[in-house]
């Protein structure tokens, strides 16, 4: 396009001077005479300035001659003498005259033939000129390429069948008017196009109206412009267009005209912007697989074809003791393997080498790889690599790029020194491979396996879980529940969660809801009717789903735990009414054996027979019945020896936890874990313990207000060489007073409204038969801190447990 501008201009500008030039010629051989023809030298000049002299001269002799006459000076000439001398000078000045008029005349009608033959010459050219400019106009109206022109008046004197089509506008629409704007911005606004702020040479203009177009000089013609722009609606569809405008001059250097090309580039621009997004998907994969090859566990390393290292991955510089910033971008892949420089076999790979193969590898059992074409595998062991002795497995396999040449090699490598893991490492590394260099890695396949085992895990889980979004439709749930008979996950999907409830419980449940959105979760329990009548005790937990305004809703059917929770009250009002009667029968034992003593001395002194006799043998067996009774209730009251196992003391603590649950939801009750990252197992009875910490934490429940902490704390302790388990339960409760210390370890002591007051006399019970110590530091109004210490050994002696009261920690 821009040729054939250069082209149409220049060609526009030299027949504008030579047909300027040759008009001046032919206008003067029609008698219209140029000024600059009218000042030739050789022909006017002569003939006047000769006829002036001549009759300078004759005048001064007729004067002369006049002036001798009336004097008589001329006495020597007779008149008639003077008279003829006068008519000789007056003939000789008329044929002088005469035959400068008669050269005059020839030299006229020799120039007049010259300039004949000079205007033919001219209309040849003249016929050449017109010729050439129809062959100008022809080319432009024959062009592929839109094309028009305007004159100096910015009126269009072309417009060619191209551009006509293009802009949808005829040429006998166009063509004599200055309506050039219309197809690109319409007939209601008129704005120059670049050719015409070009004719004006309005520079300004050009920023004013294409400064956003990026509008610049042409680099090919001079003087032109050139600029992009889109266009909703040119010549019936929406376009991206090319132009470039440029000045035609005459011979003095003036613009005469302009001309403008257009060029549809909306396939460039929607090539240009493919090419684009694919650039953008071609870097968004690059990094996929840098990712994948730098996060990938299997030690692996990437060369191009010059040998130098492009990728060397994290295992691999765990593995070797070479970083990726020393080694990258050089040719030194040998170096945690080699003492000297030799090949690997990507680099025998990269360079096609094949041959070379076992001459550096024969020992090594190279050989073709099974799993990837092209690639190829080997075994060796290394005496220090990466500090230790190591028996290494590696594959390398080529790059091809899209036309099937190598253009790089990548080499993986595995530990195999443990003969036990080979088969495992050869299938993650054929997985990997499959994966991460033939495949490109299947990053779908992948989320989904994620999203199916996740899922799995929310379906397998005992507890039901909601998704519920922020106006409390369900999203998701895990899990039916059986109070919603005849509903499916479908079903529910979609529809506010309430809608499944019963009315007794909506009221409550979106009470709940909305001080969940606010941030107040607090688990909350509510009893459900299933359809065959049995009432559920359920337990719901409301937490956020993290970035986004969703909750999560955990239901747990408690029922079995507050069965459990029923059977651990019965068990407490046993062990009172245990210890009571162990108090009893221990009170009455003593007075039975003081009469047993009695009868059996009576006995002997009296000497009793008959009816006696029988009445005393029956007193006898009434005594030993009633010690029977007394021993079976000391045997039914007292404890048994604790069976231990070694056991997990965290386990035993979140378990008493559980059982609490509800207690410390409804006092909005905050607990705080302090375990160190390992504990020693423990040689304890579990249930023995779990009943000591759970009495525990129902003292300190009891001791607190609504939003207070309960602080749970295990560690390892050295005293006097032995190791210890120390286990510390702390609340900010109301504490105990000083007078109430002494006797906290006592049976039915309690100052509570409710409860047998045995709760931390079995604690006491339990500690000791664990031969462990308790410690229990309070103080009113600033809450109580129990210390539990348990021996790590076996030892058969029991530690003292004491209650102490010490001001602070």
């Amino acid at each position: 396009m821009p040729t054939l501008a250069e082209f149409a201009i220049r060609r526009e500008q030299r027949m504008g001077r030579l047909v300027r030039q040759d008009r001046i010629t032919l206008d003067t051989a029609m008698g219209k005479p140029d000024n600059r023809m009218l000042q030739r030298p050789n022909i006017k000049f002569p003939v006047w300035l000769t006829t002036f002299f001549l009759l300078l001269f004759l005048v001064l002799m007729a004067l002369t001659v006049n002036h001798a006459l009336r004097k008589g000076v001329a006495e020597p000439f007779s008149r008639q003498e003077l008279t003829f001398a006068l008519g000789a000078a007056g003939l000789i000045l008329i044929l002088f005259a005469g035959g400068i008029v008669l050269a005059y005349v020839s030299r006229r009608r020799r120039f007049v033939r010259e300039e004949l033959e000079r205007l033919k010459e001219v209309e040849a050219w003249e016929e050449r000129l017109l010729r050439e400019k129809k062959t100008v106009e022809g080319i432009i109206e024959g062009s592929p390429i839109p094309t028009f022109v305007i004159d100096r008046d910015h009126r269009i004197i072309l417009w060619n069948k191209a551009c006509a089509d293009l802009t949808g506008l005829d040429q006998a629409d166009m063509i004599g008017t200055d309506r050039q704007y219309i197809p690109f911005y319409g007939p209601g606004q008129k704005r120059p196009v670049i050719a015409d702020l070009i004719v004006d040479q309005d520079m300004a203009g050009l920023e004013q109206f294409y400064g956003t177009k990026k509008v610049q000089p042409s680099k090919q013609v001079e003087g032109a412009y050139e600029a992009r722009d889109y266009y909703e609606n040119l010549g019936g569809k929406p376009r991206h267009l090319y132009f470039l405008a440029a000045p035609i001059f005459d011979e003095k250097g003036q613009i005469i005209a302009a001309i403008e090309t257009l060029q549809d580039v909306s396939q460039e621009v929607e090539m240009a912007l493919h090419l684009k997004d694919s650039q953008e998907q071609l870097a968004r994969e690059k990094r996929t697989v840098e990712g994948v090859i730098e996060g990938s566990p299997i030690p692996m390393f990437v060369i191009d074809r010059s040998h130098r290292i492009i990728f060397w991955n994290r295992a691999l510089t765990e593995m070797s003791g070479y970083g990726s910033n020393e080694m990258t971008g050089t040719d030194r892949q040998y170096l945690p393997f080699y003492k000297e420089k030799r090949p690997l076999i990507a680099d025998l790979i990269v360079d096609n080498n094949i041959e070379e193969l076992d001459r550096y590898y024969a020992k090594k059992m190279v050989r073709p790889s099974a799993v990837v074409q092209g690639a190829y595998e080997a075994r060796d062991y290394y005496e220090d690599l990466g500090g230790k002795p190591r028996h290494l497995y590696f594959l390398a396999a080529p790059i091809f790029d899209e036309k099937g040449e190598i253009i790089a090699a990548i080499e993986t490598l595995q530990d195999v020194t443990r003969e036990a893991e080979m088969a495992m490492n050869m299938r993650e590394y054929a997985e990997t491979l499959e994966n991460e260099v033939t495949e490109n890695v299947n990053l779908r396949q992948q989320i989904e396996a994620v999203h199916n085992y996740l899922r799995s895990i929310v379906e397998s889980s005992p507890d039901n879980l909601f998704d519920l979004g922020p106006d409390g439709t369900v999203n998701f749930i895990s899990r039916v529940p059986k109070f919603m008979n005849g509903l499916t996950a479908e079903e529910m999907r979609g529809r506010h969660f309430t809608e499944f409830m019963g009315s007794e419980h909506r009221t409550a449940l979106l009470t709940r809801f909305e001080d969940a959105k606010k941030g107040i979760f607090t688990p909350f329990e509510m009893e459900v009717t299933l359809g065959d009548g049995t009432k559920r005790n359920l337990l719901l937990t409301a937490r956020p789903l993290r970035g986004t305004d969703r909750l999560v809703v955990v239901e747990r059917d408690i029922t079995e735990f507050k069965e459990l929770e029923e059977k651990f009250y019965e068990s407490q009002k046993l062990a009172a009414v245990g210890q009571l009667s162990a108090g009893i029968a221990h009170e009455v034992r003593n007075p039975l054996s003081s009469i047993k003593m009695s009868l059996q001395i009576l006995e002997k002194r009296l000497q009793p027979t008959g009816n006696d006799l029988k009445r005393f043998r029956i007193a006898q067996r009434e005594v030993e019945h009633l010690e029977h009774l007394v021993n079976d209730v000391l045997i039914f009251a007292r404890p048994e020896e604790p069976r231990k196992r070694m056991t997990d003391i965290r386990r035993i603590l979140e378990n008493a936890m559980e059982m609490v649950e509800k207690s410390l939801a409804d006092k909005t009750i905050r607990v705080e874990y302090r375990f160190p990252e390992a504990l020693p197992a423990v040689a304890v009875d579990g249930a023995m313990l779990e009943q000591l910490f759970l009495n525990l934490y129902r003292n300190a429940i009891d001791a607190m207000e609504t939003g207070g902490t309960l602080v749970v704390g295990a560690g390892n302790l050295q005293e006097s060489g032995n190791s210890m388990l120390v286990v510390e339960v702390e609340d900010n409760g109301c504490g105990i007073d000083d007078e109430e210390m002494p006797h906290v370890f006592n049976p039915f002591f309690t100052r509570k409204s409710y409860g047998t007051g045995l709760g931390l006399t079995q604690v006491k019970k339990i500690v000791d038969l664990h031969q462990g110590n308790i410690e229990i530091r309070s103080r009113r109004g600033e809450g109580t801190r129990v210390i539990v210490t348990l021996p790590l050994g076996t030892g058969n002696g029991k530690a003292p447990v004491t209650a102490v009261e010490r001001n602070g920690n």
